[in-house]
């Protein structure tokens, strides 16, 4: 094969068929590259984490992929990009058996320019996969509608039902990829995030109250220690939010389940085309909910979750994770709502620890407007009215946990 053309990131290749000199396939696929020696303006804690992403998403295709399919569910076969080849180096760096949660590592890098140079000259990771653009009847976007979310959400279902209660899955996912799934997991963030949430939420205040009618919140005495609440529950909240492989509850997830990590297919695509999810980067050990949460108020205008449209968006999802678990069982299965409910209203609190700790502190409503137009941010750090709206909602979760831990 040779490249005849490359673009962006993806790659258009042309096979000489043998038997018919006149007969040419062309294949778009799409190339994904991490490499270390991008990333040496960061700190080692910063650097190591994107490189274990990588070696995460690596061993999530060549090794996890595989038996997700085994059961030859077509479904979630049309929801996870075919992966044509996938390979990581991260030798010298990290350890092949240095798990992805030990931020702690020390650092092996050394001061010497030539010789860091040289060290991660070949080091990192990359992946060829299937393209999913437009010319293929896919699109990204955000903010979208309800529908479109509770599309995504179904599709994610089938994800977090495909590892539902089989334990020797689950363990291999937990050795392999990640005891704790999440971009944003406690165990992942800088230090620093939680240690300056306080003056974070002090200054993100400062510079939003006032702004306008919905900004009135942020005067509520209960939201004005929100920085010191969410700082004392973050530990509490991360435990009670990181279950153990074989817990009753614990699946595969996502772990970054932004709206742009999910491709729809187009309005003119076949009526029965699914949503295909990307970047498994940071997939691992967690309650699937937690990726509804991240989702919801990720890609979600405040305006759709008002009047029942979050609840819908709930129901939704956990009436599709119960089809799908109990069709992969072959007997019927819920997820009672009060415990579905406690991981969501966690999975909330645990989203704004993680916004607040590493993007408020340096909010503004200039910053919010500069932003407003970038898909890939999250909502609650774009739009004004998104971010009042989460930060209301989780004030009142965080007091069910406050009681909690009183009782």
């Amino acid at each position: 094969s040779r490249i005849l053309s490359r673009h962006s990131s993806s790659l258009s290749e042309k096979y000489d068929d043998e038997c018919d000199n006149d007969a040419i396939l062309e294949t778009e696929l799409f190339l994904k590259r991490v490499a270390a020696k991008a990333y040496t303006h960061k700190s080692w804690t910063d650097m190591r984490r994107t490189l274990v992403y990588a070696r995460t998403e690596v061993r999530f295709y060549n090794e996890i992929v595989p038996l997700l399919l085994a059961s030859n569910d077509d479904m979630l076969r049309r929801q996870i990009p075919k992966c044509f080849h996938a390979t990581y180096d991260l030798s010298g760096l990290i350890e092949e058996d240095s798990v992805t949660t030990d931020a702690s590592q020390p650092s092996p890098l050394p001061e010497d320019e030539e010789q860091l140079n040289a060290l991660l000259a070949t080091k990192g990771g990359h992946m060829l996969l299937e393209s999913l653009s437009p010319s293929h009847g896919y699109y990204q976007d955000s903010p979208i509608t309800r529908q479109q979310s509770l599309a995504c959400l179904k599709a994610v279902a089938e994800l977090h039902a495909s590892a539902w209660g089989d334990k020797p899955l689950l363990k291999q996912i937990n050795d392999r990829l990640s005891s704790a799934g999440g971009s944003y997991h406690l165990q992942f963030r800088n230090p620093k995030e939680l240690q300056n949430m306080v003056s974070s939420w002090e200054l993100f205040r400062g510079n939003f109250v006032g702004l306008n009618e919905k900004t009135k919140i942020l005067e509520k005495e209960s939201v004005v220690r929100l920085g010191q609440r969410v700082y004392d529950m973050a530990e509490y909240v991360s435990k009670e939010l990181t279950p153990k492989w074989d817990d009753e509850y614990a699946t595969l997830v996502h772990g970054d389940y932004k709206a742009m990590n999910v491709f729809l297919p187009s309005d003119d695509a076949a009526d029965d085309k699914p949503p295909v999810m990307i970047d498994f980067s940071c997939a691992g050990i967690g309650y699937g909910i937690s990726d509804v949460g991240m989702h919801i108020c990720h890609a979600n205008l405040a305006d759709d979750l008002e009047n029942g449209g979050e609840e819908e968006l709930l129901e939704g999802y956990l009436t599709a994770l119960e089809e799908a678990v109990s069709r992969r069982k072959g007997e019927s299965w819920t997820y009672p709502r009060d415990v579905a409910m406690r991981h969501y209203q966690l999975a909330c609190i645990d989203y704004l620890r993680f916004i607040l700790g590493r993007f408020w502190r340096t909010a503004t409503p200039e910053s919010f407007e500069k932003k407003k137009a970038s898909k890939n941010t999250t909502l609650i750090n774009r739009n004004v009215d998104a971010a009042m709206a989460f930060i209301e909602k989780v004030d009142k979760y965080l007091e069910v946990f406050e009681q909690e831990i009183r009782a």
